[in-house]
């Protein structure tokens, strides 16, 4: 597992699957795993397989916000923006402070059309976080949101 998190920091996701795959078969109930070979398969673009991953991490450890949150970002990228939400929703209730999950949420209201519940998610990120990329994404989907 440690492998490949040195295989996805280097954003070498195939050898990162490679070592999250024989991580599973030493240990098959390895929550953090799947957790980590379904964000490599997000960064592939392969959501099907990310959200199939996540599904298993969420089932063996479903206090894990962090996994929550990823599957938010999965199926808001598969265009699912309604498990999106839902998702996103138990993220925040595990741990509200994940400014992330108010990110991707808001980007699934917008995506919906809700308007009012993006620029709320948006703000939260503001007020919430100390990451300054992440701020800055969300400063630009309020700026777009109040162009429309």
């Amino acid at each position: 597992n440690n492998r490949g998190l040195a295989f996805s920091n280097k954003k070498d996701y195939n050898y990162a699957i490679a070592n999250y795959e024989q991580a599973l078969k030493i240990d098959p109930n390895f929550a953090l795993a799947y957790n980590n070979r379904a964000y490599a398969y997000l960064k592939k673009e392969d959501y099907d397989r990310a959200i199939a991953d996540f599904n298993k991490a969420v089932q063996l450890y479903p206090k894990d916000a962090n996994a929550y949150d990823s599957r938010c970002e999965a199926y808001r990228k598969k265009g699912d923006n309604d498990s999106a939400i839902t998702d996103c929703n138990q993220a925040l209730k595990l741990d509200p402070t994940i400014t992330n999950s108010y990110y991707n949420r808001g980007l699934a209201y917008k995506n919906k059309g809700s308007k009012d519940n993006a620029v709320v998610d948006f703000k939260k990120v503001l007020e919430l976080n100390n990451d300054v990329k992440l701020s800055q994404l969300a400063q630009e989907q309020l700026q777009k949101l109040s162009t429309k």
